[in-house]
């Protein structure tokens, strides 16, 4: 999940660079235009979470080809972790944390925007049909509310204005409707709550919102309207709003005038002729630009150029029967990563169990190494080791096996000592058959020793072996573990049932 949201925020970063990129370099600057290559940035990045884990991929072989001392810089990614030799979602404290901190605000801003949604239907649904215009007195500025049917909703004393003011305004909402400006920033919105923590999200959502409001500027301006009188139509409306007092912000759901950025939206108002208008087959080699760019940035991953020697020769029939047979995988380096006790002897022991194998396939070696390493911390004391998702990187071929690097992060916590063993039957009217003394000598771990879990498996093993040299079909053992943390120590409880006995 962590990999997911970083590797998300990457993409995300590089698309609107790269949309920055092409509106610069072809020196556009309609606020139209502008608005539409910036909605096909907020339709990527939301698109992005699915793209990311499910969408087709192509890999760049644009990085130096591997070796030894590169591969020895390389960092895994957090992805799942590893528990009881078997993959699993579990997750460490501190990725706990960062997702209930993600998640708080996700629910806060989806709470107020949806919050808004509804407040902004309600002003539609009650405002007043007043000479062919909506009108509410909740609204101290003209505001356009609804997705697929946008409405305009006028203030109240709208009807104290002049013939003029009253035509901007009407050509400036009209805008917005005809453009759906209100759903492209209930969506600015939505996606601003997924991606809270990413600044360039917050930052996307208040650009639409400023070239919305600049394309409908440039239409009124267009139509023949002083860019004075509009600029004065503008700053009144907004000292309308300041003095009337109206918190009611429908612009969670809406675009309502004057907007944000007034001081901006005038200065570009007075200087409208300045801004060169693009024709069609410019915006569309400039979409076509940007649609390339996004697709390359959110479909493609780095890989490495693969090694070839200086005598390239054609390859002898022994090796192209060779090259041709499927290839199975050794253990050639492994890296622990972390801060971890003795990584060194760690890293010995578990090379030294898993060198002389062969392996069908990648996971397969990279799993079995991560759970002999997690096998290694745990016979060590380490209760609570905790590995991540392992990694490989290829270092080759020998002798026609093609040997990995595998490399595993892990996290092994606290020490913890065994503080006793205590043995009891399972059924509450029935004794054990064999006495509580005799099963505790079946486990070769003495009160104060570190807690070994291997050694806890072999002995639970040895009491499955001497109920069935004593005759019995099958002896049930539930192990149960109370854990200290403020002593690091453990208790182990167990609770046999017998099964039946033949004499």
């Amino acid at each position: 999940m962590v990999h997911l949201f970083f590797e998300c925020s990457v993409r995300a970063a590089l698309i609107m660079g790269a949309a920055a990129i092409v509106l610069s370099a072809m020196k556009v600057k309609e606020p139209t235009a502008k608005h539409q290559i910036w909605t096909g940035v907020l339709a990527s990045m939301l698109l992005l979470p699915i793209w990311t884990p499910w969408g087709p991929k192509a890999s760049l072989r644009v990085l130096p080809p591997l070796t030894q001392a590169s591969a020895n810089q390389t960092r895994v990614p957090i992805e799942t972790l590893l528990r009881g030799g078997a993959l699993s979602t579990a997750t460490n404290p501190e990725i706990t944390l960062l997702l209930g901190i993600y998640l708080l605000g996700l629910c806060l801003l989806l709470l107020r925007l949806g919050v808004g949604t509804l407040r902004s239907r309600r002003v539609a649904r009650e405002a007043v049909l007043c000479e062919g215009l909506l009108t509410s007195s909740l609204c101290a500025a003209p505001v356009t509310v609804g997705f697929l049917h946008p409405k305009l909703i006028l203030p109240a004393q709208w009807e104290q204005w002049p013939k003029a003011r009253l035509d901007a305004v009407l050509t400036h909402e009209a805008e917005h409707a005809r453009r759906r400006h209100p759903l492209i920033q209930w969506v600015a919105l939505l996606n601003r709550a997924l991606f809270w923590f990413h600044p360039l999200a917050w930052w996307l959502e208040r650009h639409l919102s400023t070239l919305a409001e600049e394309a409908c500027d440039s239409v009124v301006l267009a139509q023949g309207h002083d860019p004075g009188a509009y600029s004065e139509y503008l700053i009144d409306i907004a000292r309308s709003v300041k003095k009337s007092g109206v918190r009611v912000r429908l612009n969670i759901a809406g675009l309502a005038m004057p907007g944000s950025t007034l001081a901006r939206r005038i200065q570009r108002i007075l200087e409208s002729d300045s801004v060169p208008r693009i024709s069609r087959p410019r915006m569309a080699f400039v979409s076509l630009a940007c649609a390339i760019s996004f697709t390359a940035i959110a479909a493609s991953t780095l890989d490495h150029a693969q090694s070839s020697s200086s005598g390239k020769h054609d390859p002898t029939p022994q090796e192209a029967a060779r090259t041709a047979q499927p290839t199975k995988f050794i253990l050639g380096d492994m890296k622990i990563d972390g801060h971890v006790p003795d990584p060194n002897g760690v890293r010995d022991r578990v090379s030294s169990a898993s060198k002389s194998r062969e392996y069908e396939t990648r996971e397969e070696l990279t799993d079995e190494v991560a759970e002999r390493i997690r096998a290694d911390f745990q016979e060590r004391g380490y209760f609570r080791a905790v590995i991540q998702t392992p990694s490989s990187l290829p270092l080759g071929l020998t002798d026609g096996h093609q040997s990995l690097r595998v490399i595993v992060s892990i996290n092994p916590g606290d020490q913890f000592r065994l503080r006793n063993i205590s043995i009891q039957s399972g059924a509450p009217d029935q004794t054990l058959s064999i006495s509580a003394e005799t099963l505790r000598k079946q486990f070769h771990l003495r009160d104060g020793d570190l807690f070994n879990t291997t050694e806890i498996r072999e002995g639970l093993k040895r009491v499955q072996q001497l109920y069935a040299s004593r005759g019995y079909a099958s002896a049930t053992t539930i192990p149960d573990t109370e854990v200290d943390n403020a002593s690091h120590h453990i208790d182990l409880k167990l609770r046999i049932t017998e099964g039946p006995h033949t004499p």
